[in-house]
């Protein structure tokens, strides 16, 4: 069958719904089917788009086997709201005029969401094909943005988000959803459960850098942060919990990515005079694996309130046997208990992080037993491929 895969983020691109968009698009290819990517031009986390795409409207490449059409994107490198959704709305009007062309095939349209402005272009290829359509939800909105306080529910917003949400589930022969969080909040909002298959993020089977992005000095605890720099991340409370910990702990906090929430925390470790922080920005990744294969361990921070949220980065960590130091209530923290690959602390609670950084620290062979037991759980279970399996063949099932 035709797959048209409708997404805003792909690689080259550094960030967790990239890799997982490449590992399914992969898996399409693997049983069989024809693979259409539709994307913009790789932007993100930067908001810089390489030389060779400016001054073009569209680009036709090959991943691999997989066909991809990059369309024109409006990105800055500035951070704001109102530029962000400039970026997101820009692809969702491009993708739309690009996909009313009918010489244009598809059997399945493909779509991941957040953000969910690509519903437009989905909705249209859907209806003017009449393709079966997949939902493929990360984050569920407007639910995400009221629990950050970002939004309040009653606003016009709110609904209205709500409402294409809702559109885009009763359209959808199958929802799918990353934790039983999300796949609870995509069912209360009317969406037939017999739709929803619960497919998890995982890891990847990358082979790290043979050497981290930075130095390692003697006799040190090194905590590392790896992933986005963005509002749910929380990455307030390392930088709050770094003021805490005392200098002759000898702990030092590397925090690898980049994001909108990047300049900010950069602006607070200089500000703040927090020498123990050192910022390395985004990095490849196999570069960035390296960087927590290194680690004594790995820092997971969340927002208040993401009780449904169960980041990439955990799993990354326990799959080069690094344990995880969860700043995380919900589905993050029974995680990292039931696997026994690390620790969890309530979320934003500075105090309690830099407590558990200094215990942590003085227990070493604990954290060689938590870092062996989370990479043997999340390698009989978690391997990306395995989720991205259970979304073709549903999907095959469905179409």
């Amino acid at each position: 069958m035709n797959v048209l895969m409708l997404t805003q983020f792909f690689p080259p691109e550094l960030c967790a719904a990239s890799n997982r968009n490449a590992a399914v698009a992969q898996q399409f290819l693997r049983s069989g089917h024809d693979v259409h990517v539709v994307t913009g031009f790789p932007n993100f986390p930067s908001g810089v788009i390489p030389k060779h795409y400016r001054g073009k409207t569209i680009s036709r490449e090959r991943a691999g086997e997989a066909r991809v059409t990059r369309l024109w994107t409006f990105a800055s490198p500035r951070r704001s709201a109102a530029l962000r959704l400039l970026n997101w709305a820009s692809l969702a009007g491009s993708a739309s005029a690009y996909l009313s062309d009918p010489r244009i095939r598809a059997d399945v349209v493909y779509v991941s969401s957040p953000p969910i402005t690509l519903a437009l272009p989905a909705l249209l290829a859907t209806a003017l094909r009449g393709a079966r359509l997949v939902v493929d939800i990360r984050d569920s909105y407007p639910e995400a943005a009221i629990r950050m306080g970002i939004w309040d529910a009653a606003s016009p917003v709110a609904r209205c988000v709500g409402s294409t949400a809702g559109m885009l589930y009763r359209r959808a022969v199958c929802v799918v959803a990353v934790t039983s969080g999300v796949r609870d909040e995509i069912v209360a909002r009317g969406c037939d459960p017999r739709k929803v298959l619960l497919a998890p993020n995982g890891y990847d089977c990358v082979e790290p850098s043979t050497s981290p992005p930075y130095l390692r000095r003697a006799d040190e605890f090194l905590a590392v942060f790896v992933g986005n720099f963005g509002l749910a991340a929380g990455i307030d409370v390392i930088l709050d919990a770094a003021a805490l910990v005392p200098a002759d702990a000898r702990i030092r906090i590397v925090l690898v990515g980049d994001g909108w929430e990047f300049s900010r925390v950069s602006d607070r470790v200089k500000s703040e005079g927090l020498t123990n922080v050192e910022l390395l920005g985004a990095r490849e990744r196999t570069d960035a694996l390296a960087a927590l294969a290194a680690a004594d361990i790995s820092l997971v921070p969340l927002r208040a309130g993401l009780e449904d949220s169960l980041p990439t980065k955990l799993f990354d960590a326990l799959a080069v046997g690094c344990p995880a130091l969860v700043s995380a209530s919900g589905e993050a923290a029974r995680f990292v208990e039931e696997s026994g690959g690390g620790w969890s602390v309530r979320p934003e609670d500075p105090r309690a992080l830099a407590e558990a950084l200094l215990a942590v620290a003085g227990a070493p062979e604990e954290r060689a037993r938590r870092g062996a037991a989370g990479r043997r759980y999340v390698e009989e279970r978690y391997a990306r491929s395995r989720s991205a399996a259970a979304i073709v063949s549903r999907v095959e099932e469905c179409a």
